[in-house]
Formats: C-alpha cells, structure tokens, sequence
C-alpha cells in the first residue's frame, strides 16, 4: 500500500482547523500546504523506514516454520525517516504554492516541517510492529502490520514549542498547535493503517537476524 496521500488528509486537517476557530481567507490553502507536506513527508518516510533485528522468533529448528512471537520496532530518524531539516524546503514550496508569502511564512514552513519530523520520530518510538508475522525457511513469509498510537497530545505540545521559537505568538497560535498536532497525528494514523512490513526478514529461532523494510 501506498502513504496516505494528500486527498486523505487534507478534508481531515481542514476540518481541524475550522473546529480551531481558524476560519480565515487563508485557512484553505493552509489545510491545503499542510496535507500536501504531510503526504511527501510519508512518501519519504516509507522509502526510509526500517524495522530492526532483534524481533522474538519461535521457529522450529528443523523446518524454520513457525511466528514471530514479540514484537518489533522501527529505527529512529535520520536513518529511519526524514528530519526537518528535509521537509523544511517541501513545506516552504507548499506554503508559497498556497499563497502563504507573508513576512512569516517562512516561519510557518519551519513549523510544519517540525511537527511532522518530530511526530515521525514519536512514530518510531512508540510504534510497534505486531508479533504474529509467519515463518517459513527461516524467512518471514507474511506482511507484518504496525500498531497506531495517538500522538497528538504530545505534538501539541511541541508544535506550541515551535511556533514560540519562530516567533509565531499570536492569539491564535494555541489553535494552531492544536490542529496542526491532530492533523499530523491523523496522518500518521492513516499510515500505520497503510503501511506493512514486508516479507523477507531473516528469522533463525530466537530472534530476527536482519533489518525490515516497509510496503
């Protein structure tokens, strides 16, 4: 399966910023740069993501069939996703795509690209990959599937932090965190509900002996 794409995330994120109070003139290209950043971000993000070794296998040790009987993690960024550093350009291209030229939209770019990077990096974190993944051959035989976790409080308050130090403090800039956190949080949601784990993992019994890659 592909990343969620723009089009996914886009009414969500719209929506989130409605319920924000954020109705202005610019709220629909905002929601627009937000979702289009989001899904390069994911586009990037799944091309990069690696499951890592260590995985509990129970695998007979004659045939090599069997499970992976614990979970899995993915590692962190930058070797397992993109940093900020990376998405800062897609999202000041999105914002000025969208009309957002003001003196502060460079500012804005920065924000975006922070809170998606850190909410990948929580992503990797926190999220696990499911036990249950088929063996046979010593070889994972069946995608694997990645457990969602809710991020949007923790985001929150890093996209507070962030519009803070760039220099983003006006009233509504609570509001702001607040929807841009769930919008990311949503994306993520919908990429854990996307993504799988791809067949091929070395699995000896004991434990996984090589990296994963996702699908």
């Amino acid at each position: 399966m592909p990343a969620p794409s723009p089009s996914q995330i886009e009414s969500p994120v719209s929506g989130f910023l409605q319920s924000s109070g954020l109705r202005g003139e610019d709220a629909a290209g905002l929601a627009t740069a937000i979702a289009n950043t989001a899904g390069q971000a994911l586009t990037m993000f799944l091309s990069q993501a690696m499951v890592m070794p260590g995985i509990p296998v129970a695998a007979d040790p004659i045939s090599g069939s069997g499970a992976t009987a614990g979970p899995g993690r993915l590692m962190p960024p930058p070797a397992g996703g993109p940093g900020a550093a990376q998405l800062e350009g897609l999202a000041g291209g999105q914002c000025q795509a969208q009309g957002l030229r003001g003196e502060q939209a460079d500012d804005l770019a920065k924000v975006i690209a922070g809170v998606l990077a850190q909410g990948i990096a929580l992503f990797c974190a926190q999220t696990l990959v499911m036990p249950g993944i088929a063996v046979a051959g010593f070889v994972s035989s069946a995608p694997g599937v990645l457990q969602p976790v809710p991020l949007a409080s923790p985001l929150e308050g890093i996209a507070n932090g962030l519009l803070n130090q760039n220099g983003l403090r006006g009233e509504a800039a609570p509001d702001l965190a607040k929807a841009l956190a769930q919008g990311v949080d949503l994306a993520l949601t919908l990429f854990a509900g996307q993504a799988m784990v791809s067949p091929g993992i070395p699995c000896p019994p004991g434990a996984s002996a090589g990296p994963g890659r996702l699908m």
